[in-house]
């Protein structure tokens, strides 16, 4: 366990976490830690298990799991409300057939924040489920920060309903700032010239399906700009010798809604390599910090 001041911040991107899946892999086998890890979406659901240190989890998932037709199915919008089965996702999978360790998640010695969109506010609020006393309140929280507009239901917690956190804070640089550390490492899944472009589709949908939610409306317009300036502060950072990026290295052949096992796990296979590649570089990076 590293013990400086520096935070994990992992992105979302539905299947892509696939590629985030093998870093996180290259990290757990070369026994890297981090004190403090704040993640959205897919980006939470990866973590939970490099914390739970079930690494291996993580790639059954993206490479055996997918490959069920609970997983990822148009049927499912009919039976649950989603394109992806959260009820497979959140509770069969977890529960009963890849389970997830609990107790290891709950012990490990680490600070772990997940963020999700409050849909009253439009605000991204964290969440750190680490700290509830269930299993059950850590699914609910995961699924919140999964749940994409248009495709899946807004999820309950207590009296409030949650979307997904990328839509508000889709990489959470600040959010480790604000909460007080000094470095970070970042781990992205788009390469370095990726900009996100503003979806006048996604926009119109949302304002005929999320009416009662104008604030995320507002939200998913500006969407775009959030992304990108979070990419300007990242690169600022790096300048300045304050976070190590870990990122494709070229342009993805996959998307949030992959079902190919095989471009999924070669992807996987990108994550890990790529980070076996540039180990001693980030090794040098935290050395010297």
């Amino acid at each position: 366990m590293l013990d400086k001041k520096i935070g994990l911040i992992v992105e979302g991107g539905g299947m892509r976490g696939a590629y985030t899946s093998g870093v996180l892999e290259a990290f757990s086998n070369n026994h890297i830690h981090f004190p403090y890890i704040v993640a959205v979406s897919a980006g939470a659901n990866t973590s939970c298990s490099y914390i739970s240190n079930q690494p291996k989890r993580n790639n059954r998932i993206y490479t055996e799991w997918v490959t069920d037709k609970r997983f990822i199915n148009f049927l499912n919008l009919f039976k649950e409300g989603s394109y992806f089965g959260m009820n497979f996702l959140f509770d069969e999978l977890p529960n009963k057939l890849d389970r997830f360790d609990f107790e290891t998640f709950k012990q490990a010695d680490v600070t772990f924040k997940v963020g999700a969109t409050h849909c009253e506010t439009g605000e991204c609020v964290y969440f750190e489920p680490k700290k509830v006393s269930h299993e059950l309140e850590t699914n609910q929280i995961l699924r919140a920060s999964s749940s994409l507009p248009l495709i899946a239901k807004a999820v309950k917690i207590k009296d409030a309903f949650y979307l997904d956190g990328g839509i508000t804070d889709p990489i959470p640089i600040q959010k480790s700032i604000d909460d007080g550390n000094q470095y970070h490492v970042v781990i992205l899944t788009r390469n370095a010239d990726y900009q996100k472009t503003y979806s006048k589709i996604l926009h119109q949908l949302s304002c005929i399906y999320l009416k009662k939610y104008p604030r995320v409306i507002e939200k998913i317009k500006i969407r775009h700009q959030k992304y990108n300036d979070a990419l300007k502060q990242i690169e600022q950072l790096e300048k300045e010798g304050l976070i190590y990026v870990l990122r494709p290295q070229a342009p993805l052949k996959v998307d949030r809604f992959e079902k190919d096992s095989i471009k999924l796990k070669a992807l996987y296979n990108d994550g890990y390599q790529e980070t076996l590649e540039r180990l001693e570089s980030l090794q040098n990076w935290l050395n010297t910090i």
